[in-house]
């Protein structure tokens, strides 16, 4: 049987999910996700060789190098002021990208509400499918975690995931995250329910 996530996580069904928001028909089932960061060292699995991880500041102007636009990941464009790039590299060409901020609110598109979070908050974690299966994820999330810890002193660490993505679950996962609550939001037309409760073990 084909997964659900192979059906639901690609360009069509990205574009079927646009056009029926557009309509003001939208449904979402997001997994919160959290760490604890403060019991003793946060692990830094590493991608396959040839891998650069840099974390940019709000600030740093590699990235933006006028003369490199096509390295500048789309992260960039989307970030808020207070918030640190994760950017892994590979052979000159940006391979993935996560925005990483700290005790701060914020509005979750597919949700269609603020929320806020105690400690860290990964977000848009991405890898160019030209490089997956390459342990680039993995090791995009764990330099966020490890920056969270000791750069913001987060002792905690959340990211919202769609239910049906169950590749981000796995990456998550394979860093320690768990599931805590599961938020659900869904519309038609004028008619709106939002939901939170805490996950069944």
């Amino acid at each position: 049987m084909l997964p659900l996530w192979r059906l639901t996580r690609n360009r069509y069904g990205r574009a079927l999910y646009e056009s029926l928001r557009e309509l003001g028909v939208t449904g979402t089932r997001m997994y919160e996700y959290v760490t604890d960061l403060d019991d003793g060292d946060v692990a830094r699995p590493a991608p396959e060789s040839g891998v650069e991880l840099r974390v940019c500041d709000p600030d740093d102007s590699g990235p933006n190098d006028p003369d490199d636009l096509d390295a500048r990941p789309a992260a960039f464009d989307e970030r808020r002021p207070d918030e640190l790039v994760v950017v892994a590299r590979s052979g000159g060409e940006t391979a993935g990208y996560l925005l990483l901020s700290a005790d701060g609110s914020l509005y979750v598109r597919p949700l269609e509400t603020d929320l806020t979070f105690d400690g860290a908050y990964v977000r848009r974690l991405f890898v160019d499918p030209v490089h997956r299966n390459r342990g680039i994820a993995t090791a995009l999330v764990a330099t966020a975690l490890a920056t969270a810890r000791d750069e913001f002193g987060a002792g905690r660490a959340t990211a919202l995931v769609a239910a049906d993505n169950r590749p981000s679950q796995w990456v998550f996962e394979a860093n320690g995250f768990r599931r805590e609550r599961i938020h659900a939001y869904y519309r038609l037309f004028g008619l709106a329910r939002r939901t939170t409760a805490p996950v069944r073990r």
